[in-house]
């Protein structure tokens, strides 16, 4: 049995065997290596192989590295190392999820450096997975779902990373009599029996390429959506002193929280945060954009107390709520039904902020599919909160905000460019 797992994804069959002979010459122990010309092909190692790193070229034929790691593997929190001869890639590497990011050499791929320096990537990237995992609960069973109302709607996707290449269909390729479940510890424990994961996957993939088929028709029926100038901005004035920020996001809700999380500058109220987002990444995001920030940001706890200048993420598979008692406001973060088929749920965050801090609050919803924040953004508007959602236009899916907008739960809709500038002026009006 081998200590290590590895899986190396390029669509050069030169820099794959390299590879792979550079990590067995500089790995103690025991490893077995897989390889994969593409994305697609690496789907199917991933519920075959069940990798515990996987290391990512980004230019790739069929879809590029960037965009697979960001729709894909961060579903399922597998520690990633990410290749690439462009440094200017780096952020957008690690805005999609990667545990690291390393310069390929432009002349010597057999540099012992570089080779020495994947290596001990990958062994970091292993055992950070390994404590996740470690630190990881187990999944709540899905429960009832109450009924939710039906609105239709349209999933608009912005443009995929550099070098984007045509979306192609497939389906999961299906599980082997050995492949009857993941192997304990793996890090798909988590998420079901090796079928389950592969039906997930599919559902991905068919999303990704609906969206894409979707936004291919929108553009040849109308212009593109225009952002509206910041100059024209009007800032919404808030009836009382704003003692909390709610924010909530889906689909392309990573990258835009970490713009404007990473532009946002004390003084601040405490920021409460729910992105759909899975067990484990939750933790890594949280962590990351920690190291990032200017304010304070870390997964959120059950009976953590509300700070100034700090921002708490919803861990995947649980559910956060705003308590206030006595003025002091903490959090209650524990196993609930998924409501609206999402567990965390931005309703379920929403809800107990139009509850139970009213109009000292101000709501923000962005980039995401569905229609989740829609119904209690309304609430808290009623309630007297101000209430931001992003625009169309830098937008990656208009689904979440284009509900709440149309409910008239969204006072003003702002770009992301603007969004953290919006927030700093509405929660310091005088």
């Amino acid at each position: 049995m081998s200590d290590l797992k590895i899986l190396i994804v390029d669509d050069s069959l030169f820099f794959r065997e390299a590879l792979a002979r550079g990590l067995a010459s500089n790995i103690s122990g025991t490893i077995e290596v897989e390889k994969a010309e593409n994305p697609f092909e690496a789907r199917d190692k991933i519920l075959s192989f069940d990798p515990d790193v996987m290391i990512l070229d980004v230019e790739m034929p069929k879809m590029n590295g960037i965009e697979f790691l960001r729709r894909l593997i961060v579903q399922y929190a597998l520690p990633t190392v990410v290749l690439s001869s462009r440094p200017a890639y780096k952020n957008l590497a690690l805005e999609a999820g990667a545990f690291s990011f390393i310069e390929k050499p432009s002349m010597t791929l057999g540099s012992g450096d570089f080779m020495k320096k994947v290596a001990e990537e990958v062994y970091r990237a292993k055992a950070h997975g390994d404590r996740l995992i470690a630190e990881s609960r187990e999944v709540i069973p899905p429960s009832p779902e109450p009924p939710r109302p039906s609105v239709q709607q349209t999933a608009v996707a912005a443009p995929p990373p550099p070098k984007p290449q045509p979306a192609q269909s497939f389906t999961a390729a299906p599980p082997s009599s050995a492949q009857s479940g993941a192997k304990p510890g793996s890090s798909f424990k988590s998420y079901g029996s090796h079928e389950q994961v592969s039906q997930h996957l599919s559902r991905v993939v068919s999303n990704m390429n609906a969206m894409k088929a979707i936004a291919q028709q929108l553009k040849s029926d109308k212009p593109e959506p225009q952002s509206v100038p910041l100059s024209s901005l009007k800032t919404p004035v808030p009836p009382r002193k704003v003692e909390l920020i709610a924010i909530g996001a889906s689909t392309g809700g990573t990258e835009a929280l970490s713009k404007i999380l990473r532009d946002l500058k004390p003084p601040l109220p405490p920021i409460v945060i729910v992105q759909h987002i899975p067990p484990m990444f939750s933790k890594m995001f949280s962590d990351r954009l920690n190291n990032e920030c200017v304010i304070n940001v870390k997964e959120a706890e059950d009976g953590d107390r509300l700070e100034p200048n700090s921002a708490y993420v919803a861990p995947g598979n649980r559910q956060m709520r705003v308590k206030n008692v006595g003025g002091l406001m903490s959090l209650d973060v524990n196993p609930g039904p998924k409501y609206g088929g999402h567990c965390p749920a931005v309703n379920v965050l929403f809800k107990s902020v139009a509850e139970n801090v009213g109009d000292r609050a101000m709501g923000v919803i962005l980039t995401g599919m569905g229609e989740d924040g829609a119904e209690y953004m309304v609430k808290m508007r009623e309630a007297g909160c101000v209430t931001l959602g992003q625009d169309e236009a830098s937008s990656v899916v208009y689904g979440m905000p284009r509900v709440a907008f149309e409910r008239g739960a969204v006072m003003q809709q702002v770009p992301l460019n603007g969004m953290a500038m919006m927030i700093t002026a509405v929660a310091n009006y005088k």
